[in-house]
């Protein structure tokens, strides 16, 4: 493999990364539309469900912001490899 060869596959990488990302984000979009009926059904119950599926939520938001932040950290360290090889 040349150095065009690798620097075509991480060109690739990267735009497979930015699909990703709008993937994730339009997810998360509805992600949060979901939480927020949800969370308003549940505002007045102490119940041992309701409690786990707040908390669940609340998970899946997070993990949504971690994909997104290694989705960036993946970005940046692509381009600065193309950055170092030239």
């Amino acid at each position: 493999m040349t150095i065009g060869d690798v620097k075509v596959t991480i060109r690739k990488g990267d735009q497979a990364l930015d699909k990703a990302r709008m993937s994730i984000e339009k997810a998360s979009a509805k992600l949060a539309d979901a939480s927020a009926l949800a969370l308003a059904t549940l505002h007045d119950s102490d119940r041992g469900e309701a409690q786990r599926s707040r908390e669940a939520l609340r998970e899946s938001t997070d993990e949504v912001e971690l994909v997104l932040r290694r989705i960036t950290a993946a970005k940046e360290h692509a381009a600065a490899y193309l950055a170092a090889i030239g």
